[in-house]
């Protein structure tokens, strides 16, 4: 039984041995001889821009500014007299227009009366002692003519100085009744040009000082319009500015004629920049009114330039950058606009050839260099060569 039991571990064992070298053949034979794997071509993912070509032109430039319509002349209405408002125009209130001398207000005028009937007054009894004055040196000359002395009379015998006294009365009689007389006018305020009526102060019933404001008229007869522009923007201002239109901000479409009405002398010490100041005639009698206080966009015609490209406002980096596909490849150029117009941007040639392949819409992933496939797209240019 024992004698069993060995053999049979002896012949386990022996087995074992013999089997590993075959596993270990038949591994090797099976790994040499296995299918080899299908070689496929690495697929490069190429990025597709939209480009749209774009050839030099000859464009002329328009300088865009801001601006705010106001009044060429515009008072503080106050009243010269003290007293009180016994009558008010229904015209007079905030934004109504006015005419020229209408009036606007009127004073309780009983005690300028009474001043001016006694200025009066006081003028008849200088008149009359001024003509007393006269006969009277006319008599003292006479009597000293009829007295026969030799010598020279003095200025107080023939009443001179007298005379002179009583002139002085009467002018001063006389300067009196027109100052009452101004008086009295000042109880009428009236409107000392046509215009329009802001920052009203005053009621019916109350009683106001002399030098008292109490609107403000702003003259509807011209509005102008201050214009802030850089030296870039200087430069492209021809010799006579041919058409200048204002264009509404608020309402599309809407658009006034200006005229340049002076050129600022200096520069502004806060923005450095130096002034154009336009003009329109009678703003609130245009078919549309330019209201005061209205902000304005204003687009003077300026010079023609050669040599230029005009771009979709798009095409222009954040850090002035436009690209380009050149032989399928992307490529940056620096570049600033010269100016813009109808939301284009024209740029100069510089060293760019005459026709480009330009990225509408370039990303701020792009590289120098970047291999892409390009589609070409339409751009309608709004102005064309001009």
């Amino acid at each position: 039984m024992k004698l069993t039991k060995r053999w049979q571990t002896l012949l386990f064992t022996g087995i074992a041995l013999v089997s590993i070298p075959l596993t270990l053949t038949y591994t090797n034979f099976a790994i040499s001889n296995q299918a080899k794997p299908e070689m496929q071509e690495e697929l490069v993912n190429v990025p597709r821009v939209t480009v749209t070509k774009v050839n030099i032109g000859t464009y002329r430039s328009v300088i865009s500014a801001y601006g705010e319509v106001n009044p060429v002349e515009q008072v503080n209405l106050s009243s010269q007299i003290s007293g009180r408002v016994i009558w008010r125009a229904p015209e007079f209130a905030d934004g109504n227009q006015v005419s020229k001398d209408q009036v606007l207000l009127k004073l309780d005028a009983t005690d300028y009366k009474a001043a001016l009937a006694n200025a009066r007054q006081a003028l008849a009894e200088a008149k009359l002692a001024l003509q007393q004055e006269k006969r009277q040196k006319k008599q003292a000359e006479k009597d000293w003519q009829r007295s026969g002395l030799k010598q020279k009379p003095s200025n107080l015998v023939l009443r001179i100085p007298q005379l002179e006294v009583t002139q002085s009365r009467y002018q001063a009689a006389l300067a009196t009744v027109t100052q009452a007389k101004r008086d009295l006018a000042q109880t009428e305020i009236k409107s000392p040009f046509a215009g329009v009526i802001s920052n009203r102060d005053v009621a019916l019933g109350s009683y106001i000082e002399s030098g008292t404001v109490l609107a403000l008229i702003r003259s509807s007869q011209k509005a102008e319009i201050t214009l802030a522009l850089s030296a870039q923007e200087w430069q492209l201002l021809p010799e006579r500015a041919t058409e200048i239109s204002l264009h509404s901000r608020e309402q599309s479409g809407v658009s006034w004629p200006a005229q340049i009405n002076r050129i600022a002398a200096n520069l502004d010490t806060r923005t450095r920049l130096r002034s154009l100041v336009l003009t329109v005639d009678q703003p609130l009698q245009q078919d549309t009114p330019l209201l005061f206080g209205s902000f304005i966009t204003a687009q003077i015609e300026g010079k023609k330039f050669d040599n230029l490209f005009a771009l979709p406002a798009s095409a222009l980096t954040a850090d002035g950058y436009i690209w380009l596909v050149e032989n399928n490849h992307l490529q940056r150029h620096k570049t600033k606009p010269l100016f813009s117009r109808h939301g284009q941007l024209f740029i100069r040639q510089d060293s760019l050839p005459n026709s480009i392949l330009l990225v509408n819409k370039p990303m701020s992933s792009y590289l120098p260099g970047t291999q892409v496939q390009s589609k070409l797209a339409s751009f309608e240019l709004s102005g064309a060569n001009q």
